[in-house]
């Protein structure tokens, strides 16, 4: 183990030149230049822009159920679904099954007279919908406000900005931007670039007022490219030509104090850098680190918009929380709209 530089290895290791305090903030060391968060909520915030929603905007977002149509934005989780190629397909087994009923299983020692099923699931939290926490993406050995990436370990998880911090959040009232539609390319063609441009576009074609507080979703069409028989180099060239998400598409969220975006694709940004001189990820790192605004990936989007095409209504309630996972960095959900 070593390293010369952040985010790097070597064979040596060569101290960083800033401290840490005793509330687990970095001293003397990154602090974003441009547009952020920190310290906009109190310098102990850990839900960022979620913040932007309180009582009045989930009374606003209950008020927009008229027909009492839901819809379900998960994926199913199983090996069929999109997954970057690190994170391991779902496995789903059972302890107790039906058959082990009908033929007898010394299972059944422990509750005679009864029969049940019982199953177990293991899988990476940010596997298929989800949420990126806080605490997923560090620039510079820091996270959202400051504070240090030691705060996570193998051992305790996220002591700071675990996603259960989130668990009553993403109730409000959320936007449907249909990107696709909008722009008469559906899909949005490899590697788009999103800007401001855009979405004022899209906010435009389709009528709908942006208010702060709103969740944005992001509809690019890609999640419908995706097939399971994928072979790895094709799934790399699926996930790396996504459309998403430019630098300047942040600009737009704090115009409009947007409190979070989810998207149908991986990362919600585009993978193809549009600087190479810049930050790797500059979107994640813009969003999570400097604004502390949420990031969905995965989402199903494809069924909300056509409802929303026919109505004309592409505003709704969502309700989204994440799984209360105590020192998570993420976390998958099954999100629901409500029209």
């Amino acid at each position: 183990m070593g390293r010369d530089d952040y985010a790097s290895y070597a064979k040596h290791w060569s101290a960083p030149d800033y401290t840490v305090d005793d509330n687990g903030k970095v001293v003397g060391g990154y602090v974003p230049e441009g547009s952020n968060n920190w310290g906009r909520w109190g310098d102990d915030d850990q839900r960022g822009t979620q913040n932007l929603i309180g009582p009045d905007q989930r009374i606003r977002a209950a008020s927009l159920v008229q027909s009492g149509k839901v819809f379900s934005l998960a994926l199913p989780i199983d090996a069929d679904g999109p997954r970057f190629h690190t994170r391991p397909a779902p496995l789903h087994w059972f302890m107790m099954s039906g058959s082990d009923q009908v033929v007898g299983s010394p299972y059944s020692a422990a509750d005679p007279d009864f029969q049940w099923n019982d199953d177990m699931f293991q899988m990476p939290l940010q596997g298929s919908t989800q949420w990126d926490g806080f605490a997923h993406v560090i620039y510079r050995d820091t996270m959202y406000n400051g504070y240090w990436a030691g705060n996570v370990t193998a051992f305790g998880g996220a002591s700071v900005l675990g996603i259960e911090n989130h668990r009553e959040s993403f109730v409000g009232r959320a936007v449907l931007l249909d990107l696709a539609r909008a722009e008469g390319c559906d899909p949005l063609a490899l590697a788009t670039v999103i800007d401001s441009a855009m979405l004022d576009r899209c906010v435009e074609h389709q009528g709908t007022a942006v208010e702060p507080g709103d969740i944005a979703l992001i509809r690019t069409g890609y999640m419908a490219l995706w097939e399971p028989s994928f072979t790895p180099d094709q799934q790399g060239g699926y996930f790396g030509g996504s459309p998403g998400f430019g630098v300047d598409a942040l600009n737009w969220c704090d115009a409009n104090d947007i409190s979070a975006v989810a998207s149908d694709t991986i990362a919600v940004e585009v993978l193809v850098p549009e600087d190479s001189e810049a930050r790797k990820h500059p979107v994640h790192c813009g969003a999570l680190v400097d604004r502390g605004l949420p990031l969905g990936e995965f989402w199903v989007l494809d069924d909300l918009a056509a409802d929303c095409a026919d109505d004309g209504r592409y505003e709704f309630m969502l309700v989204a929380p994440p799984l209360n996972i105590p020192g998570a960095v993420g976390s998958p959900l099954n999100p629901i709209a409500i029209k």
